[in-house]
């Protein structure tokens, strides 16, 4: 007897699994994309909400000295003429003339000296707070003292906001305090480089007063190591005349591969050709703005706005000085000479 086979089959053939399996992969990797973004942009959200604490805490400084704003340096020898002293964390003597150059000390009472604002992008930010409150246990507290110093996530724009204070012979001197800006035409205009009050900030819309930084040696940067620490200070593009950093386009630039190194490269082992994403050159070692979550800066400008900043943001000048608008050459392009005491040694305390 005939039996007629029936058309239809079970399960799948080995080409359909594998455009299910396709498919899946597909979308699981637009899923991770999707959540490795929400992640930077949380991220950067909470980054943003410290600077803005950071910024308060700027502001009621200002509000304490009269308008004053907060130095970004003052050397060894500077508090010493002014005999400035800051009290360490127990109220017990005060704190060494070398942790207090920079500015958190002169923060941290201003957040009730909490360590957060400053350092809760710190994978070790539980273990500083332990030492940083234990003084019976010297060497750590020491070391504590000495992070809180030098590596808050934000950068101050000391040079040209609040200042930069050194000894010049037996006085204290403001670098660029007094530096005339050159104009296209030749001539000088005369005027404070430096904003040293909040009345003359001229923009306080867009200049920064904070924005995440590191230090970095000479070379291109394009991916961050995993978790760089912070620097207390953060410099612009020129500082005078000097050429402190710019933009770096990995894409312009063939050679092999195996001389990259992931986070960091020197300046003469260039990424290879296709790296994705636009980098910072350095050209003198310097603390400069850091792209911590992402391609963007976060910063927080004079008027108390937070926003995430881009590279070519970051390379106009007027971002960084009020001086710009007394200046007729281009933003991107300003420059003005330099402080002599800069580089001058400076006399011991």
């Amino acid at each position: 007897m005939y039996v007629k086979r029936s058309s239809s089959r079970d399960g799948f053939t080995i080409v359909e699994i594998l455009v299910v399996i396709s498919v899946i992969a597909i979308l699981l990797g637009v899923m991770l994309v999707g959540l490795q973004g929400a992640s930077r942009t949380s991220k950067n959200l909470r980054s943003m909400n410290r600077g803005r604490q950071v910024f308060i805490a700027w502001t009621a400084y200002s509000n304490t000295y009269a308008d004053k704003l907060l130095p970004g340096y003052l050397s060894e020898g500077v508090q010493d003429k002014w005999r400035v002293t800051y009290p360490s964390p127990s109220q017990q003597g005060t704190l060494q003339t070398e942790n207090t150059q920079t500015y958190p000390w002169r923060l941290m009472p201003y957040l009730d000296n909490a360590l957060d604002p400053m350092y809760g992008y710190r994978e070790d930010v539980d273990e500083l707070k332990n030492d940083y409150a234990n003084e019976n246990n010297a060497t750590q507290h020491a070391a504590a003292l000495n992070v809180i110093s030098a590596t808050p996530e934000f950068g101050y724009n000391a040079y040209y906001v609040g200042g930069w204070w050194k000894m010049s012979g037996t006085r204290a001197h403001l670098i660029f305090g007094d530096t005339p800006v050159t104009t296209d035409s030749g001539g000088q205009v005369k005027g404070r480089l430096v904003a040293t009050n909040l009345g003359s900030i001229r923009q306080p819309e867009r200049t920064i007063t904070f924005c995440t930084s590191t230090f970095r040696e000479t070379g291109v940067y394009v991916k961050n190591e995993k978790d760089p620490d912070g620097a207390a200070w953060v410099v612009p593009p020129r500082l005078c005349e000097t050429e402190i950093w710019n933009s770096f386009s990995a894409n312009r630039l063939n050679i092999q591969a195996s001389r990259w190194r992931p986070g960091v490269l020197a300046s003469t082992a260039p990424l290879p050709q296709g790296s994705a994403g636009e980098g910072i050159e350095v050209f003198s070692p310097e603390a400069i703005p850091i792209r911590r979550h992402g391609v963007t800066v976060p910063s927080v400008s004079a008027d108390g706005s937070t926003g995430q900043l881009g590279i070519p943001d970051l390379l106009d000048f007027s971002r960084w000085t009020s001086a710009t608008t007394v200046s007729s050459a281009p933003t991107e392009e300003f420059s003005h000479p330099c402080d002599p005491v800069m580089n001058e040694e400076e006399p011991s305390p």
